[in-house]
């Protein structure tokens, strides 16, 4: 494995562990300063400090937090350029609740992720966007 494969698996593995432990504070160096996400649900965020913030709450709600990663999640890498990479990322999530106190069906979650080399040869996400497969269909091919 070469140092950028290296560097990246950390990054992702901070992320991982970030989600699984529910401790945001492990993220800050995930994503870059000026980086943007978007969750499942459309709400958007900008800048590593509204990120974490925003994560922090996330985690200690008992209805995001009651949710399991059902085993590890599918990666799949893309190099772009030299300093970029694109990571597409695939999990089932059960047991999270809406805000009412429901049970969510299973969660198919996919998400893009943006990483850039920094000056330090780290890697952090730059962009990120989440969102859930549907069973609803528009279209049948």
């Amino acid at each position: 494995m070469d140092s950028d494969e290296q560097a990246i698996e950390t990054t992702m593995g901070k992320l991982l562990e970030g989600f699984r432990r529910r401790d945001a504070d492990i993220l800050t160096d995930v994503y870059s300063e000026d980086a943007d996400w978007t969750n499942a649900f459309g709400r958007t965020l900008k800048g590593r400090d509204a990120i974490v913030d925003y994560l922090r709450e996330l985690f200690a709600d008992p209805n995001f937090s009651d949710g399991e990663m059902q085993g590890a999640p599918q990666v799949e890498a893309r190099q772009i350029s030299e300093n970029v990479v694109l990571i597409k990322t695939h999990m089932e999530i059960s047991g999270q609740k809406t805000v009412e106190g429901d049970t969510l069906p299973t969660r198919r979650n996919h998400s893009l992720k943006v990483l850039r080399r920094q000056n330090d040869n780290s890697w952090q996400i730059i962009s990120e966007i989440y969102m859930d497969a549907r069973d609803e269909v528009t279209h049948r091919h």
